[in-house]
């Protein structure tokens, strides 16, 4: 199970997301397109809106029978949140903490030259190599740190 998941279980998260989005691409959002798109059905969705429209997190209207909802400055603020913490939470926390331990570990090479040097460096190298991630600063920080390595590796040669 993903740490969004895990903490972000319900689908109300995906809702006002949606909301949020359809107006960020200046688009109305509709109950109904709201339930194609998160994959609930209709009534789960209208009593979501509904719980939120008490909150004062959205506000709605009715366009002959079509029901148009939009989201309060709260609501905004809401959604803008959720995001922000469904980013953090889809960070790879297990290679974040490699690349530190292995971050330390490069650290540590300070006044050891040659075959010393290497004998660190080149460890390092393989657990980065090993390293698979989507996670971007996970990566800048593996291209960094392999950079490092190289220039230890040059300075023995």
């Amino acid at each position: 199970m993903s740490m969004e998941k895990l903490f972000l279980h319900e689908k109300a998260v995906d809702i006002i997301v949606k909301i949020y989005e359809a107006e960020k691409n200046g688009e109305n959002a509709y109950p109904l397109s709201i339930s194609k798109e998160v994959g609930s059905p209709y009534s789960y969705i209208s009593k979501v809106l509904g719980v939120f429209e008490d909150n004062a997190l959205i506000e709605s209207e009715f366009e002959g029978r079509i029901r148009k909802v939009r989201l309060t400055e709260d609501g905004k603020k809401v959604a803008e949140l959720l995001i922000e913490l469904r980013k953090v939470l889809n960070r790879d926390f297990v290679a974040r903490k490699k690349i530190k331990m292995l971050e330390s570990v490069i650290e540590g090479v300070d006044g050891n030259t040659g075959d010393r040097a290497l004998k660190i460096v080149l460890p390092v190298k393989a657990e980065l190599e090993r390293i698979r991630t989507q996670d971007q600063e996970v990566i800048e920080r593996a291209r960094k740190l392999m950079k490092v390595i190289e220039e230890i590796a040059n300075a023995k040669g």
